[in-house]
C-alpha cells in the first residue's frame, strides 16, 4: 500500500486550489472550437486539494465532488468517471448514475452509452440499465431508436485509457507518439432498432464510377460489379476491390492483381500488375508493380520505365506553390533511402535522403540526411556552392545563411551573393531580419545585407518590434529603431509571453518587471525564474530546489524538490526528492511519497492512470497511488520518456 496524505472527508466544504481557480480562469476564458457545441455542463476539474477530480461550475463553485481519477465532459447531462480503472457514470449534480463497473465506456449520444462487457459492446441508457446486450464489436446510437452496428471492434486511445475513438496513440521507446486510425471498420455497419432488428444494411462505402447516375457500384457476396439503374449487370460481381473513375479510367483488383476498365466496363489495361497508382486527372501514367520490377505505365497499360526501386510514388507540388498539387517526378526508395526522378524516370537526385524530398513553391528541392537538410535547385544540381553549406535554406524567403569554412554570409535564392564571407555567426531573429556577428560584437542585419543595427552588442535576442540588447556586459530593452525602452543595467534578461513583462536578473535574484512603468510584479528573489508548461505557472529555481509561483509570485509549490512538474490542470504533479519520485496536489501538498523510479505523469489522454516504474517495471497506478486491477505492468513506459526541462532566463 503507497502512503497517501490528506483523507479528505466528503462533509467538508471543497473548492478549487489557488492554482485550479486560475486553470479555470484560463478554461472559460478560451475560444470554443467551431467544431464543438457549446457547453452548458459542469467543467471536469482535477485542481483542488488532494489531487482527485470532480467538476465545477463556471462561477468556480463545486458541482461534482472530487472524489474520481478521472471525469470526462458532460454530455446529455451525463459524464463518464473513472475511479480504481473502472467506469460509471454521474449527473450533473454528482449523483453516481452507474456505478463504475465497466473497462471501457463511450459518451452518451441520444440518451444511450456504449460500454464494455468482457470484450463486447452493448448499450445502456440514462439510467444505466442494459438496453442492448453486449455481443456486438461496435455500438452507437446516432437517432433516438436507431443504432450503428459492427462486429468489427478497434479500439484507441492509449495504453491503460483505451477508448471507443478508433485512433490509437502509442510512443516508440524514444518519446515520439505514433498515431494509427483504424481503416475504417466502424462504417461497415448495420443499423439497428432497440430489439436489434435490422433496419438497414451499411456495408463498406459505395464508391460511386461516373457521373452516370445509370451506373453504380453494387457488392454481391463479397464481389463488386457495375449495375444499370433497371438492376441489371453491366459487369458481374468479380472484382474484389474497386475505385471510381479516373482521368476515364477505374482501378479494379481481380484474383489478386490490378488491371484498368473504362466506363464501358472494358478491361483496358489487364489485371496483371501485383500493384498499381491512380490515373490522376490531366496526367497520362501511374506507378505500378508487377514481379518484382517498379515502375510507371501509360493508360494502354505499357511501361514507359522500368525500376529495380522498392517503392514509387507520385511527386506533387506544395500547396503554396503556383500550380498546387501538379505533377514534378517521383519519389523513389531503395535501401530504404528517398530520391528524386523527373517525370520521365531520370534520376534527379540519388537515393541518400532519409525521408522524401520535398518542392519549395519557389521550386526549389530540400531533402534531409543525418539530421542535416540539403537544397536543391530544380534540376538537382546543389544551391550550395562547393566550398560552403547552406544552413537555413528552407522553403521560406532569402536571403537565406551559408556557412564557408568557419564563416557566415548571406546568400539569394540563387546562392549568389548577399554580403561578403566574413561574419562569426549569423541567426534569424525574426521576420526578415538576421542577427550577425563581426569581431565579437553583435548586430542586425536587413534583408538587403546591410547593418539595420551596426555590430556594437555583446548580446542580441530575438524579436523585431521589441528585443534584449547588451552592452559592456548588461542587458536592456531595445526598440525597433535602435532607441532604448530601458537602458541596460541586468545580468541576464528575456522578454515573456506575457504583455509588457520580462524576467531581468540582477546580482544573482530574478523578478518579473513590467516594462511599462518599471515596476515589480514578482519581486527579484534568489536564482532565476522562468515560464514553463501552462501560461499560468512560473518555476523558480534556486540553490538546486524549484518551486512553482503563480503568475503574481504566490507560492504554489515548495516542498523542496530538486524536479518539479508544472502542468497544474491535471492536479496532480511529479516531483523529485533524495532521488526517488513522488506526487504532489496543486495545494502543494504532498500526496504519494517519493519512491518511484522516474517520473509520473497524470495526463488526460490517460484518464486517471499513470504509469510508475519500480523495480524495473512499469505499472499503472490511480490517483492515491494503488496498483489498477487488470492493466498489466509492462517493461519500458507506455507514455513515452520524460523530457528534461532546464529553467534558464536567457535560452
Amino acid at each position: 500500500m503507497l502512503l497517501m496524505h490528506g483523507v479528505l472527508a466528503q462533509d467538508k466544504p471543497m473548492e478549487l486550489t489557488p492554482a485550479g481557480k486560475a486553470v479555470l480562469q484560463d478554461l472559460i476564458a478560451q475560444r470554443p472550437s467551431p467544431y464543438d457545441p457549446p457547453s452548458t455542463g459542469p467543467l471536469p476539474m482535477c485542481a483542488f486539494p488532494g489531487g482527485l477530480c470532480g467538476a465545477v461550475h463556471r462561477d468556480g463553485t463545486v458541482a461534482v465532488f472530487p472524489q474520481y481519477d478521472w471525469v470526462g465532459p458532460f454530455s446529455d447531462s451525463r459524464a463518464a468517471v473513472r475511479i480504481g480503472g473502472l467506469y460509471g457514470f454521474i449527473g450533473e449534480d454528482g449523483h453516481e448514475i452507474v456505478k463504475p463497473q465497466y473497462r471501457i465506456v463511450d459518451d452518451y449520444h441520444y440518451g444511450f452509452a456504449q460500454v464494455d462487457v468482457e470484450g463486447k459492446s452493448g448499450l445502456i441508457d440514462r439510467d444505466g440499465k442494459m438496453v442492448i446486450e453486449p455481443k456486438y464489436g461496435f455500438i452507437r446510437a446516432i437517432g433516438p431508436d436507431r443504432f450503428a452496428v459492427s462486429e468489427n471492434r478497434q479500439l484507441g486511445g492509449t495504453t491503460g485509457g483505451e477508448d471507443f475513438s478508433n485512433s490509437r496513440v502509442e510512443f516508440t521507446p524514444s518519446g515520439e507518439a505514433r498515431v494509427s486510425v483504424g481503416i475504417g471498420e466502424r462504417l461497415f455497419t448495420d443499423v439497428i432498432d432497440v430489439e436489434g432488428r435490422l433496419i438497414e444494411s451499411r456495408k463498406p462505402p459505395i464508391p460511386g464510377f461516373d457521373n452516370n447516375p445509370t451506373l453504380r457500384w453494387v457488392q454481391r457476396e463479397k464481389l463488386w460489379g457495375l449495375m444499370r439503374v433497371d438492376g441489371s449487370w453491366l459487369v458481374e460481381p468479380k472484382f474484389q476491390q474497386v475505385s471510381a473513375l479516373n482521368n476515364g479510367l477505374a482501378r479494379v483488383t481481380v484474383n489478386g492483381k490490378v488491371g484498368f476498365i473504362d466506363r464501358r466496363g472494358n478491361f483496358v489495361i489487364e489485371p496483371v500488375f501485383d500493384n498499381a497508382g491512380w490515373f490522376i486527372a490531366g496526367f497520362d501514367r501511374t506507378s505500378a508493380e508487377r514481379d518484382g520490377i517498379v515502375g510507371v505505365i501509360d493508360k494502354s497499360g505499357a511501361w514507359i520505365f522500368q525500376t529495380n526501386y522498392q517503392q514509387l510514388q507520385f511527386a506533387t507540388a506544395s500547396l503554396r506553390s503556383d500550380h498546387p498539387g501538379a505533377m514534378y517526378g517521383w519519389h523513389f526508395k531503395t535501401a530504404d533511402r528517398w530520391g528524386l526522378l523527373d517525370l520521365n524516370g531520370r534520376v534527379v537526385l540519388d537515393a541518400e535522403f532519409d525521408q522524401a524530398v520535398q518542392q519549395c513553391p519557389d521550386g526549389r528541392l530540400s531533402a534531409y540526411k543525418n539530421k542535416q537538410s540539403f537544397y536543391f535547385k530544380a534540376d538537382g544540381s546543389p544551391l550550395q556552392p562547393p566550398d560552403g553549406r547552406l544552413i537555413d535554406a528552407s522553403c521560406g524567403a532569402p536571403p537565406f545563411v551559408l556557412k564557408v569554412g568557419d564563416k557566415y554570409r548571406l546568400v539569394d535564392a540563387g546562392s549568389n551573393p548577399v554580403t561578403p564571407v566574413l561574419f562569426d555567426a549569423i541567426v534569424w531573429a525574426g521576420s526578415d531580419l538576421k542577427n550577425a556577428k563581426l569581431d565579437g560584437k553583435w548586430g542586425r542585419l536587413g534583408p538587403d545585407g546591410h547593418w539595420v543595427l551596426e555590430p556594437k552588442f555583446d548580446y542580441l535576442s530575438t524579436g523585431t518590434d521589441l528585443f534584449v540588447a547588451s552592452i559592456d556586459g548588461k542587458r536592456g530593452f531595445m526598440r525597433r529603431g535602435g532607441s532604448w525602452l530601458i537602458e541596460p543595467k541586468f545580468d541576464a534578461a528575456a522578454l515573456r509571453r506575457e504583455n509588457d513583462t520580462a524576467f531581468v536578473t540582477l546580482s544573482g535574484a530574478t523578478g518579473v518587471l513590467r516594462l511599462s512603468d518599471q515596476s515589480w510584479v514578482i519581486p527579484p528573489r534568489p536564482g532565476v525564474l522562468c515560464d514553463v508548461g501552462t501560461s499560468h505557472v512560473i518555476m523558480s529555481e534556486a540553490a538546486g530546489k524549484r518551486v512553482i509561483l503563480s503568475r503574481t509570485g504566490e507560492t504554489w509549490i515548495d516542498i523542496g524538490a530538486e524536479r518539479v512538474g508544472a502542468n497544474l490542470d491535471f492536479g496532480l504533479v511529479t516531483f523529485l526528492r533524495d532521488g526517488k519520485w513522488g506526487l504532489v496536489d496543486s495545494a502543494g501538498q504532498v500526496m504519494v511519497e517519493p519512491q518511484f523510479d522516474e517520473p509520473v505523469y497524470f495526463m488526460p489522454r490517460q484518464r486517471g492512470v499513470a504509469w510508475a516504474k519500480r523495480d524495473g517495471q512499469w505499472c499503472a497506478i490511480d490517483r492515491r497511488g494503488h496498483s489498477v486491477p487488470g492493466i498489466a505492468c509492462v517493461d519500458t513506459n507506455p507514455i513515452g520518456r520524460d523530457h528534461r526541462f532546464e529553467c534558464k532566463v536567457e535560452r
